[in-house]
């Protein structure tokens, strides 16, 4: 896969993430009034509206705001900076790499984009389970930022691993 081919991919699927994400909170911001609380599929799916301080699953979410500042948002935008630096410099990254990390840029990008718009918070209305067994509250964006983990980390186990000075690619 050509660098050029690679960015493309990566910032069409990373922007489709955006796109998603913040239509779909746009949307339940327009639906949903504070406290308003909507089930569905006998009660795995619940919408709620919820504004978050901290990360997934309100990780970090009890840190000073400053603390939050710097790694929510500096040491976010470092993690994306550094993946598009791979991206760019990697030849041997396939599809699937490419895929995970273009869901990672678009998942960040959209919560940071959150986090500027409403002064550090980002929007979340997702929660699932089935009875006392729940997820946090969480987005479409967070969605795409597991979904990318997750398959970087398919990925790295499913390719061999080569020895230093090897002819093998």
């Amino acid at each position: 896969m050509s660098k050029k081919h690679r960015v493309t991919t990566a910032v069409l699927c990373a922007l489709a993430w955006i796109v998603v994400d913040q239509l779909t909170k746009a949307i339940f911001k327009q639906v949903l009034a504070p406290g308003d609380v909507k089930s569905f599929l006998a009660g795995s799916l619940v919408v709620l509206p919820v504004y978050n301080h901290g990360a997934f699953l309100s990780l970090g979410a009890h840190m000073s705001d400053a603390t939050r500042n710097i790694v929510f948002i500096y040491g976010v935008l470092a993690v994306l900076v550094g993946l598009f630096v791979w991206l760019l410099g990697s030849p041997r990254l396939g599809r699937i790499e490419v895929l995970a990390i273009a869901c990672v840029l678009g998942g960040g990008l959209s919560n940071l984009l959150d986090r500027w718009i409403y002064g550090g918070l980002v929007f979340d209305f997702l929660n699932m389970g089935i009875g006392q067994l729940r997820t946090g509250v969480f987005n479409v964006a967070d969605v795409g930022i597991m979904l990318g983990v997750v398959m970087l980390l398919f990925a790295g186990m499913k390719r061999k691993p080569t020895l230093p000075g090897s002819a093998s690619a």
